[in-house]
């Protein structure tokens, strides 16, 4: 994908709430930069550090019949936040929990995707002004 061609914020949203609502991890890999850092809640995991690796991580998980449910979105100039209710049999399968997503963006492209249990933690590290900003929902 050209740099001209990068979707911006809220496209950005638009393309991951599509990539989860169907399943298709796939068709993230045009919005993830070569060497996106993605990191699970709470440490939870070892984490992965490339797209490749985001792609084969995501698509184990769905080929173990994990799937996530959209609560909410923020959107932020540098950052899109994703309130996730997981479904499934294995873990990390709660569908009692939110966990929220950040990921942070640069040149239309996810370069980090951090895991938080807790709400205000996700916010704050998207966009640590959002209070006086405010988010785009």
């Amino acid at each position: 994908m050209s740099p001209r061609s990068r979707p911006g914020p809220a496209d950005l949203t638009a393309r991951l709430r599509e990539a989860l609502d169907t399943a298709t991890c796939r068709s993230l890999a045009d919005v993830l930069h070569p060497y996106v850092c993605w990191n699970p809640p709470d440490g939870s995991g070892p984490g992965c550090h490339t797209r490749s690796h985001v792609l084969s991580l995501c698509a184990r998980l769905h080929a173990l019949g994990l799937r996530a449910d959209i609560e909410e979105t923020f959107t932020y100039p540098a950052a899109v936040v994703l309130g996730l209710r997981i479904h499934g049999t294995v873990p990390p399968a709660d569908p009692r929990t939110v966990v929220y997503h950040v990921f942070d963006v640069a040149d239309g492209l996810v370069t980090r995707i951090t895991g938080y249990t807790d709400r205000s933690q996700a916010l704050d590290a998207a966009f640590p002004r959002a209070t006086a900003a405010g988010p785009e929902h």
